[in-house]
This record gives C-alpha cells, structure tokens and sequence, in this order.
C-alpha cells in the first residue's frame, strides 16, 4: 500500500499529464491574441517542469520501496 504522500504525488502528475494535451488547443483559441498564446505556452512549460519533478521524486519513492 502506498503512503498518503506517494499517492497525493502519483494523482497530481496524473492530472497534469492528462492536462498537458489542452494547451494545443488553448494556444490555436488563442490564436488572435498573442498574450493569451504566450500565457499558455508559459502555462504549459510551467506544467511540464512540475510533471518532471513529481516523476522524478516518484522515482526515489520507488527505489526506496
């Protein structure tokens, strides 16, 4: 069984990876305002970077179990 911390990390980079495919189809919404199309793209690096650190820090999780 996983511990509260191990799972809570688990379910928020399952949420930010299924998020990750919007941001296509927000920026092409965008597409006549380029503030708006440079707000999702930093939104959408700002995600990739949080899913990277989460896996990564799941990963020592794992290694430890």
């Amino acid at each position: 069984m996983l511990d509260n911390a191990t799972y809570d990390m688990m379910e928020t980079a399952s949420i930010l990876s299924k998020g990750l495919h919007r941001y296509g189809t927000f920026r092409s919404d965008a597409k006549q305002c380029p503030s708006c199309g440079q707000l999702w793209e930093y939104m959408r690096k700002t995600d990739e970077e949080q899913l990277q650190r989460l896996v990564a820090h799941l990963k020592e999780h794992f290694a430890k179990a």
